[in-house]
């Protein structure tokens, strides 16, 4: 794992944790933006940096990493974490191990209900098939990233991840997250909890967690984009995304 840091460091601190097969680079215009008011750490997930090759092994083990590096730099609180798809798994992990005191923890989309195995196995099949055409430069593949993955501009760094990502780390990830769930009964009451998805089909299971974490946690704050993708405003609107964010880091 890398992490980076961006702006003052006297300022309240933000960590902002990207999802599966996306650079950190999707952060570009958050970063940018939120540097002023916020000091922004930013980890570069393993498997997920295009200058070098490394295998996922566990989210047990990103979450230590990541944990350790910022408590032993700027102690145990932290203003807001915000994960964005499977990057909201590292997210849930840090607030659940209470080693670093989270005030409003952010989750886009993240899939933080376990699925079946067969479920896991078909979305196995397909990440890697596609990810390979991806590597081939399938015109179709790459067209269908833009405008749904990446911004076109973050499209070159986003082709060399996958170029440089490993068929064991796509498949150590997509096993870790199809066995994941958040516990229900974290207890950290001065910890906002907000949860944001999109209503179409494909956030299918951020429906599903959005309804466990309501159930579980009733003080949460679920917030949905109607007619919205997999963290469509996120990667696509990040401009539109701030404005949401505001909201909800208003103090």
């Amino acid at each position: 794992m890398k992490i980076l840091e961006f702006g003052n460091p006297r300022n309240e601190k933000m960590i902002l944790i990207h999802g599966f097969e996306s650079p950190y680079q999707v952060w570009e215009d958050y970063i940018k933006y939120f540097e002023k008011d916020y000091f922004i750490i930013v980890p570069i997930l393993t498997g997920h940096n295009p200058e070098i090759k490394e295998d996922f092994v566990s989210f047990e083990s990103e979450v230590k990493e990541l944990e350790q590096y910022y408590t032993n730099k700027f102690g145990n609180d932290v203003y807001v974490i915000y994960g964005m798809s499977m990057g909201g798994i590292v997210a849930s992990m840090i607030w659940k191990n209470k080693n670093i005191n989270i005030r409003k923890l952010i989750l886009e989309s993240s899939p933080l209900v376990s699925q079946s195995n067969f479920i896991t196995s078909i979305l196995t099949k397909q990440y890697l098939t596609i990810t390979e055409k991806a590597r081939q430069r399938d015109e179709n593949v790459v067209a269908q990233a833009v405008g749904s993955m990446v911004k076109e501009k973050h499209l070159e760094i986003f082709l060399k991840l996958l170029d440089n990502m490993s068929d064991t780390t796509i498949v150590n990830y997509l096993k870790a997250v199809g066995s994941f769930k958040l516990l229900p009964n974290i207890d950290t009451p001065s910890t906002e909890i907000y949860y944001l998805h999109g209503t179409k089909m494909a956030e299918m299971y951020a429906k599903k967690t959005a309804k466990y974490i309501k159930k579980n946690y009733p003080n949460a704050n679920i917030i949905t984009f109607d007619g919205k993708g997999h963290c469509e405003d996120a990667l696509i609107n990040p401009e539109e995304h701030i404005k949401t964010l505001n909201k909800v880091l208003k103090k």
